[in-house]
């Protein structure tokens, strides 16, 4: 089977979605699925960054660069947008007409900004999945008029997708029920989050060494909690905030580190003040967008990873992705109970679970580990046990192309 993966992601190594597309793109291939990555608009990064070609391969992986992201004002981006998505669109046509395309896979579509490719698929009679993680219309992040119009074209895009494509593939259980309003069961594929010990980069110990000796020389910490993410609606960042302030009270020589941002600067700018009216600007470290090999340090380094989600229809509709990966570096995971979580993890014996929009339970969590901390690695052991038995990314691909092809026609 020949398929197409249509993601506007920046690649590799952009984030928790990129290190996911990697991971789905490898397990497909290495179930003799012929996938190619298609880019309509995205950021070369790393390895790839310096290559002047748009196209080639990346452990193992083909992929192509339809258009780069530019720094650009929003009117400009869009329309530069919609030349990606349009060229996309005749390079699907054109490997149908040489019978090089079985299926196409559209990652988190907008059925506005998508539609020359979702047109060049109905045209050309090409099977269409569309592939959701999230239920976007319901996400507190839009603002403005660009925002309202986001928002409706999303709920189109949630009505309409399910009638018109072969099947969808999601993330959790909660989009598995709002899409059976419209199609059966067999047209829809619960595909969570994917890990794999190869995901797991070892840090060069040289760099390791040098951000471990930078941070005890700066910060003099004894403790260091880690979060990545985007700092959105979702995220609870404002919870953790919170809960990190009560950590201090038990164990003062405590550090937070929080890696990436909101790439709205109102948003990060509200973060920044909240923190500076706490009294934590030399105890929370903002670093902003690392390169992975940082990232991978820090993680490393962590003595608990939080990834902590808001109790919003939003987020109990999606499924951190950070999780798997969290569970694989082996360091203890402090979660909240939000959608599909108390399916796969049992609180306390492979995961640290606590009630979301709680920071008192966060802090309790975290000075219980803290306290308890051989015990706890030894529940981070078994999470990384349960990971690979739930989210083992060759099985799950497995599952991905079995249920692709049984939905071809």
């Amino acid at each position: 089977m020949r398929l197409a993966l249509v993601d506007s992601v920046d690649f590799p190594f952009g984030g928790a979605h990129s290190v996911h597309v990697s991971l789905l793109m490898k397990g497909l291939r290495e179930n003799h699925v012929e996938a190619v990555l298609i880019i309509p608009y995205g950021s070369k990064l790393e390895k790839i960054s310096s290559k002047r070609q748009n196209f080639g391969h990346h452990e193992g992986i083909p992929f192509y660069f339809v258009r780069k992201n530019r720094d650009i004002r929003k009117i400009l981006r869009f329309l530069d947008i919609f030349l990606g998505v349009f060229k996309t669109a005749s390079i699907l046509i054109s490997l149908r007409k040489k019978k090089k395309l079985d299926a196409v896979v559209i990652a988190g579509a907008d059925i506005l900004r998508d539609s020359p490719v979702i047109a060049a698929c109905l045209i050309f009679r090409i099977p269409l999945f569309f592939w959701f993680v999230e239920k976007m219309s319901l996400s507190e992040d839009f603002s403005g008029v660009i925002g309202f119009l986001n928002r409706q074209s999303q709920k189109i895009t949630e009505k309409i997708s399910p009638k018109i494509g072969n099947g969808l593939i999601v993330i959790s259980t909660a989009l598995n029920s709002h899409y059976l309003k419209y199609i059966k069961q067999k047209k829809i594929l619960i595909n969570p989050v994917l890990v794999s010990t190869e995901m797991i980069k070892v840090p060069d110990q040289e760099i390791f060494g040098m951000i471990k000796e930078r941070l005890k020389r700066e910060y003099n910490y004894k403790y260091l909690l880690v979060y990545n993410g985007s700092y959105g609606e979702k995220d609870g960042i404002y919870y953790l905030i919170d809960s990190f302030h009560l950590i201090l009270r038990d164990f003062p020589d405590t550090l937070f580190i929080m890696t990436g941002k909101n790439h709205d600067k109102l948003i990060m700018n509200r973060i920044i003040e909240y923190i500076r009216n706490k009294g934590l600007e030399n105890r929370i470290i903002l670093t902003g967008f690392v390169k992975s090999e940082e990232l991978s340090c820090y993680n490393n380094l962590a003595d608990i990873l939080l990834v902590c989600r808001s109790d919003s229809p939003f987020a109990n509709h999606g499924f951190p992705w950070k999780l798997g990966e969290y569970c694989m570096t082996g360091r203890p995971v402090i979660a909240t109970k939000v959608s599909d979580i108390g399916l796969y993890f049992r609180d306390n014996e492979d995961l640290f679970i606590v009630e979301a929009e709680n920071s008192k339970a966060v802090a309790e969590k975290a000075v219980y580990i803290f306290n308890n901390y051989d015990s706890a690695l030894g529940v981070a052991k078994r999470g990384k046990e349960t990971a690979l038995k739930c989210f083992g990314y060759l099985e799950r691909t497995r599952e991905l192309a079995e249920f692709i092809k049984d939905n071809l026609n």
